[in-house]
């Protein structure tokens, strides 16, 4: 892919100095270590260093153009150089636009559905991923564990990657044959224009709970990011559909908003105001069965997957591949080969020994509202007690702590609070924190080392028991510092249920 650098700039509604050689352009770069000959380099501001500063170097290293902000030209002014354009904040806005136009625009080809929330959004896009291939239309997937597409497959980074990657990206799943595309998109990428240059044809809204108040400060803020998923430029004025949890209120306030444009979702009985509905719900140790009611038909469903919050992900997933055009009867059929997601209430299992050991569940659950859901879904399958091991990560919202502590000895009938990604912060000091919100008489058990506090509650659990190990899921690391060392909460949980065979 090539081109014109002048059509390039022109096409993003951005002014061509009059000095400047229509290069041939070869790569859209926010990396200043990819700069290369027939490169444009997009200088991003950062928490630590401004990408922008790093302009003289890109041109050395044979940089077409370069775009920065203006903090970056008021530190080192690119007075005598007219390959450096000072663009309008935010830079990043600009990433994503050029990205977008360099790769000829692949998310208005390709079918883009965005999903955004505190809790549900890798469930949910990996449903939607799962269900539109099922059918027969070729998907893509950009989320929190990989991104993935016909033919490729690799772990992610992040949510949702920087805005030059991410187009790019996004061109190779359109080459590979995806016809639609599933993407989490975090407050975060929104916040930060990471997201720049899509145009989403569908978009999610799970739900917004507490979470990333250290980076957004306030709901109303959190909030406001993430409806911007749900406004021009992210879709376009008209032909865009939405589905939206109308049980948050959030979710009711944005799908008042949206108005007509969007189909609210609820499991509320007796829901009046939702088009998209569930009845006849039976839900069991082994997934649930049940009814779905849309504005175009209904039909019966089965499903492995555990829990209430679970059969609303099901819910908007179908929702939404509705609105892109894909059959009922078809969508209907395929929730009963979704098997369900990495480290999303995965049960950990030793072969032929299920009767004999407690049940073991592996979960994500990091917010308070993440904790809660998977506790009560957890509770309907603890024949005798219901163990709770979790942990906080550092460096984020503290404001939580105490509040998933506090839900924890609500629900669970043992509770053993540990370390989760403690990152830079004191891992003793994340703990006193926790149990701050632990009130007395709760069947407490404080345990820094993690894998020694899995390890524990395993061993004293009984075979009627069930222990939710929750915070990390997926996660194959533990953040200690500033490095990453191997850490697995499933295979801690499978050692320990094999030494409990053992011994």
């Amino acid at each position: 892919m090539t081109q014109r650098l002048h059509a390039l700039l022109h096409s993003v509604g951005l002014p061509v100095p009059q000095g400047l050689s229509d290069a041939v352009i070869e790569s859209i770069t926010c990396d200043s270590r990819c700069v290369g000959p027939g490169s444009v380099f997009i200088g991003l501001p950062g928490g630590r260093v401004d990408g922008g500063s790093f302009w003289p170097k890109a041109l050395v290293d044979g940089a077409s153009a370069v775009l920065i902000g203006s903090a970056a030209a008021a530190t080192l002014p690119p007075e005598q150089s007219d390959a450096v354009l000072v663009v309008p904040d935010p830079v990043a806005r600009w990433a994503g636009e050029l990205a977008a136009a360099f790769w000829n625009h692949p998310s208005e080809r390709i079918g883009l559905i965005g999903v955004t929330g505190t809790n549900g959004k890798t469930t949910t896009t990996h449903l939607i991923e799962h269900l539109s291939s099922a059918c027969g239309r070729p998907s893509a997937l950009f989320g929190t564990l990989l991104n993935r597409w016909p033919g490729h497959s690799v772990t992610a980074t992040h949510t949702t990657a920087v805005a030059d990657r991410l187009q790019a990206q996004l061109a190779e799943a359109y080459a590979a044959g995806a016809q639609l595309t599933a993407m989490e998109v975090s407050s975060h990428a929104l916040d930060q224009h990471r997201v720049a240059g899509c145009r989403f044809s569908g978009a999610v809204f799970t739900n917004l709970t507490q979470d990333h108040l250290d980076y957004h400060e306030t709901m109303a803020s959190y909030f406001e990011a993430k409806a911007r998923l749900f406004a021009p430029p992210l879709v376009a004025d008209q032909g865009a559909q939405f589905v939206v949890n109308i049980d948050d209120p959030w979710g009711k306030h944005l799908a008042e908003r949206l108005g007509d444009r969007c189909w609210r979702s609820s499991l509320s009985e007796g829901s009046a105001h939702a088009e998209l509905t569930m009845s006849d719900l039976v839900m069991g140790s082994s997934g649930v069965e049940g009814r779905l009611l849309s504005p175009l038909g209904e039909g019966s469903f089965q499903s492995p997957l555990l829990g209430r919050f679970n059969v609303m992900n099901l819910l908007q997933a179908v929702g939404v591949l509705l609105q892109q055009g894909l059959p009922l009867e078809a969508l209907l059929e395929a929730i009963s080969t979704f098997r369900g997601v990495p480290g999303r209430m995965e049960r950990v299992v030793v072969d032929g020994k299920g009767g004999e050991l407690p049940t073991v569940l592996v979960d994500y659950a990091h917010t308070p509202d993440g904790l809660s859901s998977a506790l009560n879904a957890c509770r309907p399958f603890a024949d005798g007690k219901l163990i709770c091991v979790f942990g906080c990560g550092g460096d984020r919202d503290r404001g939580k702590r105490s509040q998933m502590a506090a839900i924890a000895a609500e629900l669970a009938d043992a509770v053993v609070v540990t370390s989760d990604n403690p990152r830079t912060e004191d891992p003793q000091q994340i703990l006193n924190d926790v149990v701050e919100g632990i009130p007395s008489g709760t069947a407490l058990t404080v345990m820094l080392d993690r894998a020694e506090a899995i390890a524990g509650a395993i061993k004293d659990a009984g075979s009627h028991d069930l222990v939710l190990i929750a915070g990390k899921g997926h996660e194959d690391y533990q953040i200690l510092g500033t490095q990453k060392v191997h850490f697995d909460d499933r295979e801690q949980a499978l050692k320990a249920l094999q030494d409990k065979l053992i011994f």
